[in-house]
């Protein structure tokens, strides 16, 4: 009676991020050169571990190596882990031959291992079962920065008409922090949705994600607001906690507070010329110039009640002039801010006045 198949061993979420830094490193190896393979620390740095045990070693076995490890046994895939050395020693501790059944000093099959390695097609095996997103505490602050970094990068480039590709940014943060390019680019869909809560304009092509979580949404925030250097009052944790309490089958009458704390942030403001303002409000003479309807009230003063609205928003560089200016009717203005279709309604905009030019 033949013997029954070994069970294939799963691999879990750090033993994902574990293989996606070394299938990114592979590009550099040069296989009988283990001077060109990476150390336990700085894959441990690579992927902002914090450290679990006496050694780094130590550490990366219960942090995705040992995961990583059986799993390759387990299926008949190249031993990658050996790309993983004492860089002292120059060669993988003895728990990497042991799991193969190779002597310690089997040096020529460690080395085919790793040619075998920078050969082996290794997208087409990735479990599809699981994600490398991870949960939203396994992003670290230096990920998210490097996320927001690239993606104002790319927004900049976006606005001032520079040529680039994302996918170039997306390799190049998986390269340096162990995920999937595809990681990446859902993140900056998160970082998209940040902007839309904070009323801003997102970057083309990468459509709002709202699945990012309470603990992150607020990060992405101040982080925009640092690398910017425009501190602004943050207004995403609360927005994302109204969105979840109305997911809520049921919401019971809450009973709010008496006596609401009161807290003082320091902002950023821009100084408007009031002669713009006027002018577009004249120029509208009462007719919201997006939907073409009369103003929905008359103001105190008993004029038509019209909002200015920045086409290109003054946080994001645009001119305080009447040809990056509209009159618009407030239900209009909050479709620009925080619209899901804004892109396709400024578009609108910029074919319906004549006066407008693009920034």
């Amino acid at each position: 009676m033949p013997a029954a198949p070994a069970k294939e061993i799963k691999l879990d979420q750090g033993g994902l991020r574990l293989l996606n830094l070394l299938i990114a490193a592979l590009p550099q190896v040069r296989p009988g050169d283990p001077r060109t393979f990476i150390g336990y620390k700085q894959v441990h740095d690579r992927l902002n571990l914090q450290q679990h045990g006496p050694t780094y070693g130590e550490s990366l076995k219960v942090q995705g190596l040992n995961s990583l490890a059986d799993w390759t046994a387990s299926t008949g895939k190249p031993g990658i882990t050996g790309l993983i050395i004492d860089k002292e020693k120059l060669t993988p501790g003895p728990g990497y031959y042991k799991l193969f059944k190779r002597p310690l000093d089997d040096y020529a099959w460690w080395l085919a291992e790793i040619q075998r390695s920078v050969e082996f097609p290794w997208a087409a095996h990735i479990p599809k079962d699981i994600s490398d997103e991870g949960t939203d505490d396994s992003w670290s602050h230096e990920e998210l920065r490097a996320a927001v970094v690239a993606y104002l990068d790319m927004q900049n480039k976006e606005r001032a008409g520079t040529p680039f590709i994302k996918k170039r940014y997306y390799d190049e943060l998986a390269s340096k922090f162990g995920r999937t390019s595809k990681a990446f680019e859902y993140r900056m869909q998160n970082i998209s949705y940040v902007l839309t809560i904070m009323g801003r304009d997102w970057l083309t092509g990468l459509k709002p994600a709202k699945n990012v979580g309470p603990n992150i949404a607020p990060q992405i925030e101040a982080l925009i607001a640092e690398i910017e250097g425009k501190p602004s009052a943050p207004v995403v944790a609360f927005e994302i906690a109204v969105r979840n309490e109305l997911r809520s089958k049921e919401l019971p009458k809450p009973p709010g507070n008496l006596l609401p704390k009161s807290s003082t942030t320091t902002v950023t403001q821009y100084q408007r010329d009031p002669s713009v303002k006027a002018w577009v409000l004249k120029k509208a003479a009462g007719v919201c110039e997006c939907c073409q309807r009369l103003a929905p009230f008359n103001g105190a003063d008993g004029e038509s009640f019209l909002e200015v609205h920045h086409i290109r928003k003054l946080a994001e560089r645009g001119s305080d002039t009447v040809t990056n200016a509209v009159a618009i009717c407030p239900n209009c203005h909050r479709e620009l801010h925080y619209g899901e279709r804004a892109k396709e309604v400024v578009e609108k905009l910029y074919q319906q006045v004549l006066r407008l030019l693009r920034e």
